[in-house]
């Protein structure tokens, strides 16, 4: 069995109900408000936050709202979404709904307790016997976050075809790890072979639920499979911890990642299904969410096939046309 201290410490803490929670240009006043901490998180390394609609929402580029927490359904009215885009200037939002039309998609949970091996898919269970025989699964400490971490997300991020400046370029990344010192609710976790980092996860412990938000691998340790080893050791974690409800490794992407739906099912985490929502502000809506636009970007999809940013720009437009139907049909 885990040690749950061993694994709380972790994993990272829960939040102070105590008092109301400052950001960066607002300040929350409930402090029981889901996803709380981890807006905090996001706080401080300079994204905006907004109340609104009974959430908290993120920006993100290019002047976006994301929903908080990741796990929870949202079921604002049209109005209010519109009255939070106003407010805020931004081009858009997206959230997770049960209500709403929009795209097929759902957040990957475990929830159970005696999680072990049984769970693992026949074809993962070696490679967790192989990764958890070669590597310690321990606390990642500050420097060797700031220092082995970065490589890791560059390489990660080479294998998987994309780049994100905050977790490729120091300055950004810095922040990233300084503003964790501020953040009980967020852990970083790894999975080393003496001193070197393997691999490591990035999580938030709030509400009842520990989220894994991030999992960056080392290239060269891929074949003792590090991350089979913390995948398993964090879901073991959590089952063997009676405070929490369970474990939320993600929503689903709009850009898939091959294999990474497949690992994480094959881990015992299911889908719950949930319709991804995408809503434009009211003049973005008449600009962008049309058949036009809409096929300009598939003809440049058709000439550059490996370009994520035009794919991740097609799966919006998508996902704008089939929300914008339930605005039609009355969602209020």
């Amino acid at each position: 069995m885990v040690s749950t201290n061993i694994a709380r410490r972790s994993l990272g803490g829960e939040q102070s109900m105590a008092t109301a929670v400052s950001y960066s240009r607002v300040t929350v006043t409930s402090p029981r408000l889901p996803g709380a901490g981890l807006a905090n998180f996001f706080a401080l390394r300079g994204r905006q936050i907004k109340e609104a609609c009974g959430a908290l929402w993120y920006s993100v580029p290019p002047r976006f709202l994301m929903a908080l927490p990741y796990h929870q359904p949202l079921e604002p009215t049209a109005e209010g979404v519109q009255a939070l885009l106003r407010s805020d200037g931004a081009f858009g939002v997206r959230f997770q709904s049960q209500q709403w039309p929009g795209m097929p998609g759902g957040v990957y949970v475990y929830r159970g307790r005696g999680y072990g091996l049984k769970l693992v898919h026949i074809k993962h269970r070696p490679r967790v016997r192989k990764g958890l025989e070669t590597f310690e699964i321990r606390r990642v400490e500050e420097d060797d976050l700031l220092i082995q971490g970065l490589q890791l997300n560059r390489e990660t991020m080479a294998r998987q075809g994309h780049y994100d400046p905050e977790f490729g370029e120091g300055s950004l990344w810095t922040r990233f790890v300084r503003a964790m010192r501020d953040c009980p609710e967020i852990g970083a976790i790894g999975a080393f072979d003496g001193r070197r980092l393997g691999a490591y996860m990035i999580t938030c412990r709030e509400d009842g639920w520990l989220n894994i938000l991030h999992q960056m691998s080392r290239q060269e340790d891929l074949k003792s499979f590090p991350n089979h080893a913390l995948t398993y050791w964090v879901t073991k974690a959590a089952s063997e911890d009676s405070s929490l409800e369970g474990v939320s490794y993600g929503v689903m992407p709009l850009v898939l990642i091959e294999g990474l739906h497949e690992y994480k099912l094959r881990f015992g985490y299911q889908v719950l299904p949930r319709t991804c929502v995408v809503v434009f502000r009211s003049r973005m809506d008449l600009l962008l969410n049309n058949r036009l636009v809409r096929g300009g970007v598939q003809l440049l999809r058709h000439l550059r096939p490996e370009d994520q940013r035009l794919e991740m720009v097609e799966t919006i437009l998508r996902g704008a046309a089939f929300s914008s139907r339930g605005r039609v049909n009355g969602n209020s």
